[in-house]
């Protein structure tokens, strides 16, 4: 399969790496919230699946979506968590993070 830079193309090569929870920083305009039970039914995946989701951070280590498997990663006592990093997007950017999408695009 051609990578990305063979076609020409803008898009980044996505790499997983683990960040340790503390060094997140959520987004305190999170549109979206999750109640205690979505927590633990989150947690309740990461254990039974595992982290199958990696958070989805910017340059500085803010979170632009996972902000509920981080919550469920430290219920679960875990230190770190698999994140990409999408340091060429800005949380201003409409469309670009999940929790700004037009709610029909949910």
């Amino acid at each position: 399969m051609p990578r990305n830079s063979d076609r020409g193309s803008k898009l980044t090569e996505l790499a997983v790496e683990y960040r340790a929870i503390d060094a997140l920083i959520p987004y305190a305009r999170n549109a979206r919230t999750h109640s205690e039970a979505q927590i633990a039914q989150i947690a309740g995946s990461i254990r039974e699946f595992g982290f199958t989701n990696p958070v989805l951070c910017d340059g500085d280590n803010g979170i632009l979506a996972g902000h509920g498997r981080v919550l469920a990663a430290r219920q679960l006592g875990m230190d770190t968590v698999p994140c990409i990093e999408l340091a060429h997007l800005r949380r201003t950017a409409p469309g670009l993070c999940p929790g700004r999408q037009p709610t029909s695009w949910r």
